[in-house]
């Protein structure tokens, strides 16, 4: 499988406030492959969020350019850049984001439903993924039967049911305890390298990012590659 690219190609952005402009990128260049696994790190208000954002085609850059391969996300409208997202990327938060009135399963398989593409392919595809985490007797179940651990892995398996080329992950573990961090950091890892996605995953925790191949930095409006 030809691994996938997606590129910042001097991207800046600020944010407007009552006439105050706060700079948070300024012409940051970077490419992140597919088949490998970043660690963003910086303090709290740096820009790890706006940048997997950014990367997610959510928020628009006020310079610059998004690519993912050749195609240009930066230039898309609205409903082309929710297109690619769909297509491409899965976004895990540090909160589940589960919808409560929905089955476990339900979840797992949403981006079908919401699409009015579901079938028994997606049924079983979504049963699989559940078998894997050892949930799959919890298929019917509400989701607020679930620990927190468990709800953050159920929106994995939501993030990554159509196989994107890259799974962008803010802060996945930042509301778990250490062995429940370190279940959902396996997780992600164990299907990063099943799908061989590109793993993108914003963390204060220097122990979760040690896992990731590389570890970037945000500083002085730039991306860093760091080692520790």
């Amino acid at each position: 499988m030809k691994n996938k690219t997606l590129r910042l190609n001097n991207v800046s952005k600020e944010y407007i406030q009552s006439n105050l402009h706060t700079s948070i990128f300024k012409n940051i260049s970077y490419s992140f492959e597919s088949n490998k696994s970043y660690a963003i790190m910086g303090p709290s208000g740096v820009g790890k969020s706006t940048l997997l954002h950014l990367l997610a085609g959510i928020e628009k850059a006020g310079n610059g350019q998004i690519e993912i391969d050749d195609h240009i996300i930066s230039q898309d409208n609205f409903e082309q850049r929710i297109a690619l997202l769909h297509a491409h990327i899965g976004l895990v938060f540090q909160q589940p984001c589960l919808i409560n009135e929905l089955s476990v399963l339900e979840n797992v398989i949403l981006n079908s439903l919401a699409n009015n593409r579901f079938n028994q392919t997606n049924y079983e595809q979504g049963k699989e993924l559940l078998a894997s985490i050892g949930l799959l007797e919890k298929l019917d179940s509400s989701v607020t039967s679930l620990s927190g651990g468990q709800q953050q892995r159920i929106a994995i398996l939501r993030a990554l049911f159509h196989k994107p080329s890259f799974i962008l992950a803010d802060e996945p573990t930042g509301s778990l305890d250490k062995n429940s961090a370190d279940q959902i950091m396996k997780l992600l890892l164990d299907y990063k390298k099943k799908y061989a996605m590109g793993l993108i995953i914003s963390t204060h925790d220097i122990d979760i990012a040690k896992q990731c191949d590389l570890i970037l930095k945000i500083e002085n409006q730039s991306l860093i590659q760091h080692t520790y």
